[in-house]
């Protein structure tokens, strides 16, 4: 029989993984792929970290690109008694001396009807000009009354993101588990930097449309392959730390963000100054490693022993990684990887699909609550600056308790946490209370903080739960479908706080997505606890996993 080395102990926290020796030949080890990461990362050296820190680092740039309408489309003061525009024209000083002195403030916004029925303003951009500090495309294009299609107009140059992220997780379904990880995140980010660019150049409202699509497109072909990558290459009691540590990262960039609209004046200049962002923190996916996970889905040991031999050589292990086996690698050996075989797994596997679908639904609601909030800011909180800044700091409370959180209760008690505080920060917000005199403080405001907090933690939750809940052979495609259902909800997001709320009672958006996180909460009970548990490799294995490791238990 053959010996038995322990890697870990219990006394430690972690997982026993073991590793036989064959006794024919003592040079010879037989690993399981969870087993080989477990040694890797047990005997990292501060090369390792440097390495998967500069991999997580890349998600900093995003809310750079995501969130930058918030600030390149900055509304003009629209309440102030005409203080803050000039009049142009003759006919702009007629209208201003005839108009109601305390109505004065409606004048940029008021309309009339045309001849054919239409509407147009009774001002045109050439009668009058804004006294703003920095430019906007909001002025520019119009788009800065509130309410009907040109509001609307302005919505969807944050929401259309959204689309073009859509389509790209349609893509990535196919891409992510057939090219891989590393090519896939390459083709992101060389579509992503120019188009970013392109934005300097850019005077004209469907031009802009069409940047905003692109870059939603190759954000999430670089960001999701990423993530798995990372995930892939670290063992489960480590997933959760890097989990956070992406979303912290993510979090930061709220600072860069705000920093470019308060410091750069002109709205193009900003896509200018994203640009350089996104260059500098795409770097390290160009240096990376294919994740060994995928070339042994792929079947080619022989590359993923490359990828292994990169990393071992950043730890402090004396291994020869040609003179191993992966017992679990065997297990693909028979099965043909394609887009279509794992269609027909979903139907084989019932487990599989039920559990993909609840997955779905979960980043569909979490995904709308939390670009909801985060393109709200600016009627939220009457500074959007502080409102960005202080929703970072919501972010970073969130990713860095929630490690903790899951470390005490596991994944799946987590997140049924975090739903039920985020249905009650809703619900709080619900009541129209002012908090000073002002009126720019209000309970909304407070009960949306803290409503961040919670939303956020299942934000980076899902991420982790579902990289540990789908099989390696469908990571790609899960992570492709539900982070697609994801960008609807995050296309429906930005409407709740800057459309529906002009239009319907202010209850009625924020008790919906009370009602919403409830049901999340549902959706995450019927899942499983993952984190005391091997990543699963083929669909059988999620449906072996329910059998013997589930329980309906509180």
């Amino acid at each position: 029989m053959a010996d038995q080395e322990s890697l870990g102990s219990e006394e430690e926290g972690v997982k026993p993984t073991t590793v036989l020796t064959s006794p024919a030949d003592n040079d010879d080890m037989i690993y399981t792929s969870d087993g080989i990461f477990e040694e890797i990362c047990r005997k990292r050296t501060w090369k390792l970290n440097v390495y998967v820190l500069c991999l997580i680092s890349v998600w900093t740039y995003f809310p750079s690109v995501v969130y930058l309408t918030s600030f390149a489309g900055l509304d003009p003061d629209t309440s102030a008694n005409g203080d803050n525009w000039t009049c142009l024209t003759e006919n702009c000083e007629n209208l201003l001396n005839s108009w109601n002195k305390s109505e004065i403030h409606n004048i940029p916004c008021s309309t009339r009807e045309t001849e054919d029925g239409g509407e147009e303003f009774i001002l045109s951009r050439s009668d009058f000009t804004w006294n703003m500090s920095k430019t906007s495309f909001a002025v520019d294009f119009d788009l800065y009354c509130k309410g009907g299609s040109r509001r609307s107009a302005k919505t969807l140059l944050s929401s259309i993101y959204f689309v073009g992220a859509l389509a790209a997780l349609l893509t990535g379904t196919v891409i992510f588990d057939n090219i891989g990880r590393k090519k896939s995140a390459i083709i992101g980010s060389l579509v992503m930097i120019p188009i970013t660019f392109c934005g300097t150049f850019c005077h004209d409202y469907n031009f802009l449309l069409a940047i905003r699509f692109l870059q939603g497109y190759s954000g999430f072909l670089l960001g999701t392959p990423v993530f798995i990558l990372v995930q892939e290459i670290l063992p489960a009691r480590l997933r959760n730390y890097s989990n956070c540590l992406t979303q912290m990262f993510w979090a930061f960039g709220y600072a860069i963000v705000a920093g470019i609209g308060y410091f750069v004046s002109d709205w193009n200049y900003m896509f200018l100054a994203s640009t350089f962002v996104s260059v500098i923190f795409n770097l390290p996916i160009f240096f990376c490693v294919e994740s060994p996970r995928f070339f042994l889905m792929k079947n080619d040991v022989a590359a993923a022993k490359e990828s292994l031999k990169f990393l071992v050589s950043l730890t402090d292990m004396d291994l020869d990684i040609d003179k191993i086996t992966i017992v679990d690698g065997a297990k693909t050996k028979e099965r043909k990887q394609s887009y279509i075989q794992q269609l027909k797994d979903m139907i084989s596997y019932p487990t599989l699909a039920m559990e993909t679908g609840l997955q779905m639904f979960l980043w569909f609601t979490t995904a709308m609550a939390f670009y909801g909030f985060n393109f709200g800011w600016g009627s939220i909180i009457s500074n959007i600056y502080i409102g960005y800044i202080l929703a970072m700091v919501g972010e970073l409370i969130a990713y860095l308790g929630l490690g903790t959180v899951i470390t005490w209760i596991g994944r799946r008690r987590t997140m049924m946490l975090m739903y039920a505080g985020a249905a009650g920060s809703y619900l709080l917000a619900v009541p129209n209370v002012q908090l000073n005199e002002e009126g720019s403080w209000t309970l909304e405001s407070i009960a949306c903080l803290a409503g961040i907090v919670f939303v956020s933690a299942t934000f980076s939750g899902v991420y982790l739960w579902s990289g540990e809940l789908a099989p390696t052979s469908h990571r790609g495609l899960v992570f492709g479908v539900a982070s697609s259902a994801a960008r609807v909800g995050s296309f429906l997001g930005p409407y709740i706080f800057n459309n529906l709320k002009d239009v319907v009672d202010r209850a009625v958006p924020l008790g919906g997505m009370a009602v919403l996180m409830v049901l999340c909460f549902v959706g995450a009970f019927l899942l499983m606890e993952t984190g005391d548990k091997d990543i699963p490799l083929t669909g059988g294995d999620v449906v072996e996993r329910r059998k013997t490791g589930y329980k309906y238990r509180l």
